[in-house]
C-alpha cells in the first residue's frame, strides 16, 4: 500500500509541476507586453561609393532662337511674321509656331523657313500671341520669340513685335 500511495503522491506532484509550468508560461506571456510586429525588410541602394574615371569630351549644346522677328499686317492682309535664321547652336530640324490668347492654331516649318503668314481663318476679332521656336535634335527647342497679333474687324489685321 505504501507503494500505491507513493505512486499516487508522485502523480499528484507531477500534475502540480505541469500546472505550475503552464501558469509560469502564461504569466511570462502576460508580462512580456504587446507583441511588436516589424515591417518587412526593404531593398536599399549600396551605401558605398567608388571613383570612376572616363575620357572623352562633353559639350553643352543649345538650339539658337530665330533673330530679328518682324511682322506686317493690314487691310485684308493677315499677319506675316519674318525672321533671320539663327547662327550657331545645334543643327535645326525645323521651326514650330503657335497662337495663344484669343486665338488657337499653329504649325511646323522647314529648317530654312524665314516667314509664316497666319491664316485669317485662325483669327477672330480680338488679340493674341504669336510664338516661334527653333527645333533641334532630340526634341530640344530654342527659347521662344514672340509677337502680338490682332484682328480689329473681319478685314483689318495688326501685329507687333516687342
Amino acid at each position: 500500500m505504501t507503494r500505491a500511495r507513493t505512486s499516487a503522491a508522485s502523480a499528484t506532484e507531477k500534475s502540480r509541476r505541469v500546472r505550475r509550468r503552464r501558469l509560469a508560461g502564461a504569466v511570462a506571456l502576460l508580462l512580456a507586453g504587446p507583441v511588436v510586429v516589424l515591417p518587412p525588410a526593404e531593398s536599399t541602394m549600396a551605401a558605398w561609393t567608388d571613383t570612376e574615371y572616363g575620357t572623352g569630351s562633353l559639350q553643352a549644346g543649345t538650339v539658337s532662337p530665330p533673330t530679328n522677328l518682324q511682322c506686317t499686317a493690314g487691310l485684308a492682309t493677315p499677319p506675316t511674321f519674318t525672321w533671320t535664321l539663327p547662327v550657331g547652336g545645334l543643327t535645326r530640324s525645323g521651326f514650330t509656331w503657335s497662337l495663344s490668347g484669343g486665338f488657337s492654331g499653329g504649325g511646323t516649318l522647314a529648317p530654312t523657313a524665314t516667314s509664316v503668314t497666319v491664316p485669317g481663318a485662325l483669327l477672330s476679332i480680338g488679340s493674341g500671341t504669336f510664338r516661334l521656336v527653333a527645333n533641334g535634335p532630340g526634341g530640344w527647342t530654342s527659347t521662344p520669340v514672340t509677337g502680338t497679333l490682332s484682328m480689329l474687324t473681319g478685314l483689318l489685321y495688326s501685329c507687333s513685335v516687342p
